[in-house]
C-alpha cells in the first residue's frame, strides 16, 4: 500500500549502502538481512519502497566513489605495481546478460538471437585494469552494438598517461588506440593477429625475435585527433617483438617500448602473461560477484548494479593489499609465495560491510585487524606456471523470480 511504502521511506546514503552490500537474494530478504545489521531498531523498507527511492540514483555515483577509492589506494602504494618505472594496466571486456522480461532494457541494450530465434539482450561491459593490485580504474557498460574498441578510446582517453603501459589483446590492434597512446605520450603492448598483418606476417617469416618499423597515419586520423586537440605525427616507429609460447605457438606482440637495452625482447613473455590478472578479474566479477544476478528491469537499475558491484569488488581488492605486506612478513620463512584469496576477502565485505560503515574510529581499527586476520588464515600459496586447457561452460544467470534464499 501507498501509504505503507511512504511511512518507511529509504534515505540517500543508506540506498547507496545496500547497492554496494551486493544484492543477491530475494529483495525482500536481502534488505531485511541489511538491516537487522546496519540498525536493528529501524524499520525495513518494503521492496517497492527500494524501487520507488533508486529511480532517482545515478549510476555516476558510483563512479565517483570508485574513482577516489582508487586514488587513495595509489596514495598509500601497498604493492609495488610497475615494471620498469611504468603502471601496468591492462584493457579488456566481455559481455553481461541482461534481464529478458523487459522490453525497455531490451530497447536500449540491444542483444542477439540465438540459433533457435529467441531474442537475449545483452550488453557490452569493458574494464581498464591495474595488474598486480587487481583494482579496476575505470568500467563501462554500453548497448551491445557498441564495441570494445569504442570502450577502449573512452577508458585509456581520461586515465592513461605518460607513466603507463597498457597491455591489450588481439581485438585491439587498431590505429586509433596506437594514436591515443601516442597523443598521451603513454605505452602500449599489443598481441597481434599475424593473419590480419602483413607487417606481422613479414616478421615471423624473417625469423627474427625483434625488429622496429614505420607506421604510418592516415591523414584523415590525424585530422580527427586535430578536432579533440591532440596532434599525432604522421608516423611513429614500432616494434614487433617474438614470443614463444610452451604449447609452440608464436606470439607476436606490438609496442612502443622501443629501447632494446632497457626493454629486453626475453622480458616481454613474462610482461605480457600479466593481461591474464584483467581476464580473472572480469571472471571474478561474473562468478563470485554475480554481476549478472541483476536487481531491477530498467536501464537505470542495470547501471547501478554494475557500477555498484565494481566498486564493491574494489572494496574487496584494497581489503585484500591491506593484508597482503602482514601475510608476506608472516610466510617469508615459507617456500612458496602466498597471496590473499580474492574470493574470502568478496565474501568479508558481505560480511562485515555494515560494520565497517557504521564502526568508529577505535572500531574501525579493530574491526580491520580483526578481517586482516581471517584474510591471513585463508590465503592460498602461489603456483606460478601451472595452466589448463580452457573450457566454455554453460554459465545460467539468475533468474529473477527464482532468486535464492541465501
Amino acid at each position: 500500500p501507498s501509504a505503507f511504502t511512504r511511512e518507511r521511506k529509504l534515505p540517500f546514503h543508506r540506498l547507496c549502502l545496500i547497492m554496494i552490500w551486493n544484492l543477491r537474494a530475494a529483495l525482500h530478504l536481502d534488505l531485511e538481512r541489511f538491516y537487522d545489521q546496519i540498525d536493528a531498531d529501524t524499520l525495513c523498507p518494503d521492496p517497492s519502497a527500494f524501487s520507488k527511492a533508486r529511480i532517482h540514483l545515478k549510476a555516476s555515483a558510483f563512479r565517483v566513489i570508485n574513482d577516489q577509492l582508487v586514488e587513495i589506494a595509489g596514495e598509500f602504494g601497498l604493492r609495488d605495481n610497475t615494471w620498469h618505472g611504468l603502471r601496468l594496466l591492462a584493457v579488456d571486456g566481455s559481455t553481461l546478460r541482461l534481464p529478458k522480461a523487459s522490453p525497455k532494457i531490451a530497447a536500449h541494450f540491444g542483444g542477439l538471437t540465438s540459433r533457435h530465434g529467441t531474442f537475449l539482450p545483452m550488453a557490452r561491459m569493458s574494464y581498464l585494469y591495474e595488474v598486480r593490485t587487481d583494482l579496476v580504474i575505470d568500467a563501462r557498460i554500453s548497448p551491445y552494438d557498441e564495441g570494445d574498441q569504442a570502450h577502449a578510446h573512452e577508458l585509456i582517453g581520461g586515465n592513461v598517461w605518460e607513466d603507463d603501459c597498457v597491455l591489450f589483446d588481439r581485438g585491439y590492434n587498431d590505429p586509433r588506440i596506437i594514436a591515443w597512446s601516442i597523443a598521451q605520450d603513454s605505452h602500449f603492448v599489443i598481441r597481434v593477429t599475424v593473419g590480419n598483418s602483413k607487417a606481422a606476417q613479414d616478421f615471423v617469416e624473417s625469423g627474427k625475435s625483434e625488429c622496429e618499423f614505420t607506421l604510418t597515419f592516415a591523414d584523415d586520423l590525424i585530422e580527427e585527433f586535430k578536432g579533440h586537440g591532440m596532434a599525432i605525427p604522421k608516423t611513429v616507429r614500432l616494434r614487433f617483438v617474438r614470443v614463444l609460447l610452451d604449447t609452440g605457438e608464436v606470439e607476436v606482440l606490438l609496442t612502443n617500448l622501443i629501447d632494446r637495452d632497457k626493454y629486453r625482447a626475453e622480458e616481454f613473455k613474462a610482461l605480457y602473461h600479466e593481461r591474464w590478472d584483467v581476464e580473472e578479474g572480469i571472471k571474478t566479477s561474473k562468478c563470485k560477484i554475480e554481476i549478472e544476478n541483476w536487481t531491477g528491469k530498467s536501464v537505470t537499475s542495470v547501471e547501478q548494479d554494475f557500477y555498484a558491484r565494481v566498486l564493491c569488488q574494489n572494496i574487496s581488492a584494497s581489503l585484500a593489499l591491506t593484508a597482503q605486506p602482514a601475510l608476506d612478513e608472516e610466510t617469508k620463512e615459507c617456500r612458496g609465495n602466498y597471496q590473499i584469496n580474492m574470493k574470502r576477502a568478496i565474501g568479508v565485505i558481505r560480511d562485515q560491510f555494515c560494520q565497517l560503515v557504521k564502526a568508529t574510529n577505535q572500531q574501525l581499527r579493530e574491526l580491520l585487524n580483526r578481517i586482516s586476520r581471517r584474510l591471513i588464515k585463508s590465503a592460498c600459496i602461489v603456483r606460478p606456471g601451472r595452466s589448463y586447457p580452457r573450457g566454455t561452460p554453460r554459465r545460467i544467470p539468475p533468474s529473477m523470480p527464482y532468486k535464492p534464499i541465501v
